[in-house]
């Protein structure tokens, strides 16, 4: 009997295979622990649509995230801070920067901004990585407030 795999199954295939198996495991086992369904034409053709759906929105994720890298790259970013004599009072980390960045309209997780803690009135490079593999680099610019 032909099943579609839903998860991992040890030794037999992976999620979203096409496996031939005994209609016994497939009855017992596969089914009722929700791990296969059986491969007929409609869910293969069920199967092949959803795949292509999760196409689409990976290339469109893609594509925004290369717009928004490319519009990031090269950008300024002001931050104020409390100082004293050209050190800061606390330092300014990725937090700061995720908030100056929404202040300028853009959407960046603390997470994707790659810097070490600014402890000094200055400037630095920062990276803000994305999940599709793109990167831009940013300056911030931080000043006594």
């Amino acid at each position: 009997m032909q099943v579609i795999l839903l998860e991992d199954v040890k030794a037999h295939g992976h999620k979203g295979d096409v496996v031939e198996v005994s209609e016994g495991y497939a009855r017992n086992f596969l089914f009722p622990a929700h791990l296969a369904i059986e491969a007929s034409k409609s869910s293969l053709r069920a199967m092949e649509e959803k795949d292509e759906r999760g196409k689409r929105k990976v290339e469109k994720t893609e594509h925004e995230e290369r717009k928004q890298a490319a519009a990031l790259d090269g950008l300024e970013v002001m931050v104020q801070a409390k100082s004293e004599g050209g050190k800061l009072f606390a330092a300014v980390g990725a937090k700061q920067v995720r908030e100056a960045l929404k202040g300028l309209g853009y959407s960046v997780d603390e997470e994707q901004i790659e810097m070490t803690p600014m402890k000094n009135v200055g400037s630095e490079t920062a990276i803000v990585n994305f999940d599709s593999g793109y990167e831009a680099t940013i300056t911030i610019i931080v000043e006594a407030g």
